[in-house]
């Protein structure tokens, strides 16, 4: 049950962190039962940064306990586009209840379809589950 809430802020960059990369689209989705409503699109500032938004997660009571009934966290997806930029995708994003967390995402210069030799791990990520006992 998601009653609590946590917070993300996506920062968008790069050239490793140099350049922000501003006036990115930044999708983020719900990817569990609980959170599949949500739904919010985000555009990056002159810092390369979204604005925060608040999440549904599980209560932090589920966090305190070794064995909880069930995930301490939501599960969220996230589909970063922006022009003259490969899109990115970040798969199982964790959200925890009170925690403000940011996601940092570096852009690759391009535009179009990958090249078929492209390693796809620098565009598409996915966060592996967790091995928490539920």
């Amino acid at each position: 049950m998601l009653d609590s809430n946590g917070n993300l802020r996506v920062r968008t960059y790069t050239a490793g962190g140099a350049l922000p990369v501003k006036g990115a689209i930044v999708r983020i989705t719900g990817a569990g039962e609980d959170n599949g409503f949500v739904s919010y699109s985000l555009v990056t500032d002159r810092d390369g940064q979204t604005d925060v938004v608040s999440l549904p997660a599980p209560s932090v009571n589920y966090s305190l306990y070794p064995d909880p009934a069930e995930l301490p966290y939501s599960v969220y997806d996230i589909v970063i586009t922006a022009p003259g930029y490969l899109t990115k995708r970040i798969n199982g994003l964790s959200i925890f209840s009170g925690i403000n967390s940011i996601q940092l995402v570096n852009m690759i210069p391009g535009a179009g379809d990958l090249p078929e030799n492209y390693p796809a791990g620098n565009t598409n990520t996915t966060i592996p589950e967790s091995n928490l006992a539920y």
